[in-house]
Order: C-alpha cells, then sequence, then structure tokens
C-alpha cells in the first residue's frame, strides 16, 4: 500500500508539473512560426552525443541481433577494423557495450536501447521493403507466442501514440538554464558514411536520420512546430549552409514535403510525411533514453502528456498481438543467414 501511495504521489507531482507549465507556456504542437523550446542542449541532442554516428548504430543493430564477438561484427558490417575499434571503444566510455571475456555485451544502459531498436525494425520493415539480409523479416513475442507488430504506446493507458496524441509544453527555467550551458557548434561533417547520403539511398535507410546529428535534429524540429528555415535555425544553432544541404536531401529522400507559404511566397514551409512522421518514435525513445541513463538529475526542457487519457506521457513498446510491454529476450526472430559478401 506504501509503494503504491509513494507512485500515486509521483503521478501527481508529475501531472502539476504538466498543468503548471501549460498555463505558462503555449502549446509546441500549435506552434508554426517557431520552437518554444531550443533543441541545442536538449535531451536529444545529448543522446545523439553518445549515438549519432552511423557505424556506432549499425554496430548496435547487430549488439541486438545477438553479435558478441570482434570478428562477426567485422564480418557483417563490412567495417574497418580500426574504426570498429574506435566506436566499440566509444560505446565502453559510454556505458552503452562493455568488453567481457573476450566478447562485447550491452550493459543495462545499452539494453535499455531496446525499445529504439525495436521501432527501426518497424520503420524499415514498412518503408524499406526486405531491409536487407540482416533485417529478420518478422518478431515473435514469447509471452504470446504470436508474430507481433511493435507498437508505441502510453505506459498509462497502453493506447497507441501518435505524434498529435502529445502536448508538449516548455519548461522555461530549464530551457535557459540549458541553452546558457550549451556550447554552438559548427561541425559541417556527415555523421553518416557518404555513401548512404545520398537520396536515393537515405528514402530506404532511416540511419539517414536517427545517425545525423543535424538531420534528426531538423525533423524534431518540424515535428515541435518549426516549419520554416529561420525557426529552425534559431531551434537547432545550425550554420544556414548545413541547413539549407540537410533540408534538401530530407525533401529528396522522401522525409519532408517542401511548399510555398501562403503567407509570404518567398518563404517555404517544411511538413514531415509519412515516414518522417515514423521517426517521432524514434526521437521521443532517444530523449527518454537520455533523461534516464545520461542525464537523470537534470530537469526535462519539455513536459509531455498523452492527449487521450491526460497523464505524463511515458512512452513504452508493446506487442500488437497482446498488448504487453515488448521486452528485451522476450522478442525472437528468424535465424539470419550469414552475408555472402563483404557488403551488408
Amino acid at each position: 500500500m506504501q509503494v503504491k501511495s509513494a507512485a500515486a504521489t509521483d503521478v501527481r507531482q508529475q501531472m502539476r508539473q504538466v498543468r503548471q507549465a501549460q498555463r505558462s507556456q503555449p502549446s509546441l504542437a500549435a506552434v508554426s512560426s517557431g520552437i518554444a523550446v531550443p533543441l541545442r542542449g536538449s535531451s536529444l541532442d545529448l543522446a545523439l552525443d553518445v549515438l549519432g554516428d552511423w557505424w556506432t548504430q549499425r554496430i548496435l543493430r547487430e549488439s541486438f541481433l545477438g553479435t558478441r564477438n570482434f570478428d562477426v561484427f567485422h564480418r557483417h558490417l563490412a567495417i574497418p577494423r580500426q574504426t570498429l575499434s574506435d566506436r566499440l571503444k566509444r560505446l565502453d566510455r559510454h556505458g552503452v557495450l562493455v568488453p567481457e571475456d573476450g566478447a562485447w555485451r550491452l550493459t543495462p544502459r545499452g539494453l535499455a536501447l531496446y525499445p529504439w531498436a525495436l521501432m527501426i525494425w518497424r520503420w524499415t520493415s514498412r518503408f524499406a521493403g526486405s531491409g536487407g539480409p540482416r533485417h529478420p523479416a518478422r518478431l515473435v513475442h514469447a509471452d504470446c507466442g504470436r508474430v507481433t507488430r511493435p507498437l508505441l504506446a502510453c505506459a498509462a493507458c497502453r493506447r497507441e501514440v501518435a505524434p498529435g496524441d502529445v502536448e508538449a509544453r516548455a519548461d522555461p527555467a530549464a530551457a535557459s538554464v540549458r541553452l546558457a550551458a550549451s556550447h554552438p557548434r559548427n561541425d559541417r561533417r556527415w555523421s553518416a558514411d557518404r555513401h548512404v547520403m545520398g537520396a536515393a539511398v537515405a528514402r530506404h535507410n532511416v540511419a539517414f536520420v536517427t545517425a545525423d546529428r543535424w538531420a534528426h535534429l531538423i525533423l524534431g524540429a518540424v515535428l515541435l512546430g518549426g516549419r520554416s528555415f529561420d525557426a529552425m535555425q534559431r531551434a537547432i544553432g545550425i550554420a544556414s549552409n548545413i541547413l539549407s544541404q540537410r533540408l534538401k536531401l530530407l525533401v529528396d529522400a522522401g522525409f519532408l514535403d517542401k511548399t510555398r507559404s501562403t503567407d509570404d511566397a518567398r518563404r517555404f514551409v517544411y511538413r514531415l510525411t509519412a515516414p518522417g512522421r515514423d521517426v517521432f518514435a524514434l526521437t521521443i525513445l532517444l530523449v527518454q533514453w537520455a533523461e534516464r541513463w545520461l542525464a537523470p538529475r537534470r530537469t526535462p526542457l519539455v513536459l509531455r502528456s498523452h492527449r487521450p487519457c491526460g497523464r505524463p506521457l511515458v512512452a513504452v513498446v508493446t506487442c500488437s498481438a497482446c498488448g504487453e510491454e515488448l521486452l528485451p529476450r522476450r522478442v525472437s526472430f528468424d535465424r539470419l543467414p550469414e552475408p555472402a559478401t563483404q557488403a551488408c
């Protein structure tokens, strides 16, 4: 009874925070000319410091598929050995993977990325066809024994969550402190390999967004209502030439639509397409992961609530067949073939 009482008190405190923020800030979902929260220094930005890299995300994919051995990583990914060594050491420094008895194993912090990995599988299955030889054709939930399609759901009411279901409100005090503590970036490099940055390939590879800091932050800005060039630039703190470059690629790859503004024909408005909207699940799960594992004592920039139930939003990934949460080691997949060539 005491545990339930403490949990209820915690939820009530979160709801009071949400209501206070609602009274003091406009809804981010309603903002069209700008963004109430800067993304520079945000939890998403913090997560991308760790995971915003093409090879890093491919190594994590292989880890969730069961790969543990250095040589097997090298064979499956066709990755240069020095690059693989550097990325594994970096993941070790961040506490995501750890070397143990000659194998690279996911830590609790790394396993906490499992919901994010499941939603990458869903995006790839929906928009990228077969997804390649290392993409499982189907997932089976061990608890119910049925084929499953991962769903993003609210932990409180278990309803599926779409971008329009989320009420996001800024915490003005946290935003001002975070922005003051963050530093502008002039990073021009691609964090994905250049071969995947072409629009034709990127159209079928969500890592084009999730592994590139600027591309992911741009979609995050559009998701929060920043649909103009100027609004995105203010929110992200990105150089205009880099923003122009990434916007062109996101439009050409089908993640964004670009139309002329009805208010000013000289300006353009950017909106998410279906593949772009599905990145929402990856974004919110990365944000939650960063809040839990990278900065647990830091006040979130944004307080999120689930419109249909009115509760503070904690997103979980559930089974489409039984509605229960999909947990590591409780989901199986068909055995994957070994790559026939060095290409993956």
